[in-house]
Order: C-alpha cells, then sequence, then structure tokens
C-alpha cells in the first residue's frame, strides 16, 4: 500500500518544479506487506549474517528502488503491529486506533464511517491524498 500528499492544492506544477518552497513538507507513506521482512534488502541489511538467508544460502530477492528509497528517505526497524493480520492491523495503522474501535477487527472487515484516517486529517489540513 502506498500514500501520497502533497501540500500543493492548486492544479499548478508540483513544489519540486517552481521556484516556491513548499510550506508544508510533502509526504510519501509506502507500506508494503505480504512478506517476511528479510525479503526487502533494507531491512536484510540490518541483520547478522546467519539471520538473513532463511530460505537458503543466498537467496533473495533483490528491491533496489524500495531499498533506494529507505536509504535516502526513512526505514522503520521497531514496530509493532496490534494484530499479525492484514485487515485489522491496517486498520489500526491508518487510524491510530486498536481494531476492535475501527469497524476492521477481522480481515476484511471494514471500516465504520465515522472512524477517521490519517489520511483524512491531512486532507483537512491542506494536503492531497491518494491511496
Amino acid at each position: 500500500a502506498a500514500m501520497a500528499a502533497t501540500n500543493d492544492v492548486d492544479d499548478g506544477p508540483p513544489a519540486l518544479m517552481t521556484d516556491q518552497v513548499p510550506s508544508k513538507p510533502n509526504v510519501i507513506l509506502i507500506m508494503t506487506d505480504q512478506q517476511n521482512f528479510r525479503t526487502l534488502g533494507c531491512y536484510r541489511d540490518q541483520l547478522r549474517e546467519d539471520q538473513k538467508y532463511i530460505w537458503g544460502d543466498g537467496v533473495k530477492v533483490d528491491t533496489p528502488h524500495i531499498d533506494s528509497l529507505a536509504r535516502d528517505g526513512a526505514l522503520l526497524t521497531n514496530f509493532i503491529v496490534s494484530r499479525p493480520e492484514c485487515t485489522p492491523s491496517r486498520a489500526s495503522f491508518f487510524t491510530g486506533l486498536y481494531p476492535t474501535r475501527t469497524g476492521a477487527a477481522v480481515n476484511h472487515g471494514v471500516l465504520t464511517e465515522t472512524t477517521s484516517t490519517f489520511a483524512q486529517v491531512l486532507r483537512k489540513n491542506g494536503y492531497r491524498t491518494n491511496y
């Protein structure tokens, strides 16, 4: 899942293509899932050699673009989820609430209409968001 939020509220060129300095930073959040963290080179590089290749010696997936984004941006290395299942974990991540408070406490659950996400908070503060 990826979410982008930019602060340029008009339809003009992005702030980076003008001489204007944005008053708020642009935000790009990329959350990958459905794989072991060792699948991404940026995390595998944080491990001792004996922990890197649990599927066999040297067996790996190359992820140069995600690794580059992590190297030049931010890499979360101490992250705790509220539930091990996909939907409840994402619901909690995007809302800041426990899954039972979001309406999506089980896989394939749906957020309640009154549950706010941080994308909605960004939008209310002048950002354009996309998912």
